[in-house]
């Protein structure tokens, strides 16, 4: 890979539309692409300077005023900004909020997330809140200070939330389905909600089976919808070298099977492994750029190919 991303790929890895990157380069000369044979081409560089301008406008900024800056002083703009938002809408207390659950507060628990998911980016929202809320929800748990029925309502409300983010952003047409599910006997599904909601806004179309399914009920659900990839999560033991490659084996073809969790012992052929809810984000934003499907660079980490070379666990367990 040369290093450089055509339009309709920046479009994606933005959240811009192509006239709103045409209208800002010819305009305002936010930036300046090389152009070739093949059109615009956009670097790394490129691609992060416009996700700080449009987290500025969003924000309230006008393209006008801003697109003669330097990134440093996008950046100090956007931190001062984001400080901004802090100190008139504190962030939610993890501790607090999960408080309000193991009482069953779920009503003013409930008014808290949508106070947040109205302030907060969607990415915001799962990094800041939604992840750390399930871990604290699953440290409770196994130690014993929450039962299950707390722990129902927390997933009620983190599903809600992933309702919310379906509805708001909708699938392009034609973006790839990924099914998400844990296999039998892996009742814990917190992991893959949250990796159901990177899915949504990183360009994919999440098929959320839940926790505790048969293998071949999640093969099943991907051939009828004809899925790309098969997203398996684990948060206890790994799965054996031998069962990965057996459930490997079944998965349709065309399609992927990444796993999210502890990495067994030996490479297994044909699957991807994910250390952690970052890899699997950008591995599905790379899956869910449209056009053609860009390849890894050498700086990816080994374990996030294929089992060419691969290995490592995620959180999307």
């Amino acid at each position: 890979m040369d290093g450089h991303y055509p339009i309709r790929a920046v479009a994606k890895l933005t959240g811009l539309s192509i006239d709103t990157l045409r209208a800002w380069e010819r305009r305002y000369q936010a930036i300046v692409p090389a152009r070739t044979d093949r059109g615009r081409q956009y670097t790394h560089e490129n691609i992060q300077r416009l996700i700080l301008l449009r987290e500025l406008v969003e924000r309230g900024q006008t393209i006008s005023q801003i697109a003669p800056m330097p990134d440093a002083e996008l950046r100090k703009a956007l931190a001062n900004t984001q400080a901004a938002v802090r100190k008139a809408a504190p962030n939610v207390s993890i501790h607090e909020l999960v408080d309000l659950f193991a009482n069953f507060e779920h009503t003013r628990a409930n008014a808290e997330l949508g106070r947040q998911a109205a302030l907060l980016s969607p990415r915001d929202l799962v990094y800041g809140v939604v992840l750390p809320l399930l871990r604290e929800v699953g440290q409770r748990w196994h130690r014993g200070e929450i039962g299950i029925a707390q722990e129902h309502l927390v997933s009620s409300a983190v599903h809600h939330l992933l309702g919310s983010m379906v509805r708001l952003y909708p699938p392009r047409p034609g973006a790839p389905r990924i099914v998400i599910a844990t296999l039998s006997g892996e009742l814990h599904e917190f992991g893959i909600m949250a990796a159901a909601m990177i899915a949504t806004f990183s360009g994919l179309n999440p098929l959320l089976l839940g926790p505790n399914l048969p293998a071949a009920e999640m093969m099943q659900a991907a051939r009828k919808t004809s899925a790309s990839i098969v997203l398996v999560g684990c948060s206890g033991a790994p799965v054996s070298p031998a069962a990965l490659a057996e459930l490997a084996a079944t998965v349709p073809e065309g399609a992927e099977l990444w796993v999210g969790g502890p990495e067994p012992s030996g490479a297994v052929p044909g699957v991807f492994f994910l250390p952690d809810m970052e890899s699997f984000e950008r591995l599905c934003i790379v899956r869910g750029t449209p056009g053609p499907q860009t390849v890894f660079t050498a700086s990816e980490p080994d374990r996030l190919r294929s089992a060419h070379g691969s290995g490592g666990d995620s959180g999307a367990d």
